[in-house]
């Protein structure tokens, strides 16, 4: 076999070597693609750098993604689909597993004040480190837990807040965060609900030490109807 026909028959192996590299390499980016879009759908648009590793994709990979406008980087470790408004409640819950939206925050989400927010309102367990522009309450554990339910945040996505009874439990101990416009807004809102539980209030009302109080406000109110 001459030289020329073992060049020819080399550089053919080796262009059809390289064009089924590049074939085999672009059918694993669809294919990663593919997943990372079903991932997306089926998680509200978000996903974090484990999930991908999760689902195969290589961290090398992950830039060719937000190169190409597909993932967004929103927060340490967290990106979001890029058609998908970034929503600030869902990433601090992503971020902070243990944050609970609370106090005006949480009363916004309930419907019992329509106040606009100019800060988020969350709580956390004492020592739980949380950084950022937010109104933090740290709380024992003791309370962190009581009232704790799921909602969703105003973009749609889940998050969790506390609810109505323990929400109106903290407003009536808080001496600084309401007035008194805003309270007796709220007490209306919430005895005029349907969803009200009297009776869940006044079991609060006993461990955070105010049931006086608020006994005293429901009797007032049941005095109204």
């Amino acid at each position: 076999m001459n030289l020329f026909l073992m060049c020819g028959i080399f550089f053919t192996f080796v262009r059809h070597n390289a064009i089924m590299y590049v074939q085999k390499a672009e059918t694993i980016r669809m294919n990663s693609e593919e997943k990372l879009k079903e991932f997306l759908k089926n998680n509200h648009g978000y996903i974090t750098t484990e999930d991908l590793l999760n689902i195969g994709i290589k961290k090398s990979s992950i830039h060719n993604f937000t190169d190409n406008n597909i993932i967004e980087k929103v927060s340490h470790g967290l990106y979001i689909d890029s058609m998908n408004i970034a929503d600030e409640y869902y990433i601090l819950q992503k971020k902070y597993p243990l944050v609970v939206f609370s106090y005006n925050t949480a009363l916004y989400i309930l419907n019992l004040t329509n106040r606009t927010l100019d800060i988020i309102d969350i709580t956390v367990p004492r020592k739980k480190a949380v950084r950022g522009a937010y109104n933090i309450h740290w709380v024992s554990d003791n309370f962190y837990n009581i009232g704790i339910v799921d909602a969703v945040s105003p973009l749609g996505n889940p998050i969790k807040i506390y609810n109505a009874e323990r929400c109106i439990c903290d407003m009536l101990k808080s001496n600084d965060e309401f007035d008194l416009e805003l309270k007796n807004r709220v007490l209306n809102y919430y005895w005029n609900s349907k969803n009200k539980n009297i009776d869940l209030l006044l079991e609060y009302a006993k461990i955070f030490n105010i049931y006086d109080k608020v006994n005293t406000i429901v009797e007032v109110m049941m005095g109204w109807n």
